[in-house]
């Protein structure tokens, strides 16, 4: 049962999102976001032209933020 889960979840596909709605969910600048994520502080990736994000990653980096600005912090 285990391998059928671990192979379920490799199968899945998570969709990538546009640097404005990356933008808008870390309630920054889209300049500061492509900044940011060209120096590789924020996980997003170029495809073509264009960057493109992962909300996992993107929360990820969030709560990382978080806790590391403010340690006492729960999040």
């Amino acid at each position: 049962m285990e391998t059928r889960t671990r192979m379920e979840s490799m199968t899945r596909f998570e969709p990538f999102i546009s640097l404005q709605q990356a933008a808008d969910l870390l309630q920054m600048h889209p300049d500061t976001v492509k900044r940011k994520t060209r120096s590789g502080e924020i996980p997003g990736r170029k495809l073509g032209r264009r960057w493109k994000y992962r909300v996992s990653e993107l929360d990820a980096y969030a709560k990382s933020a978080v806790i590391s600005r403010y340690p006492n912090h729960a999040a």
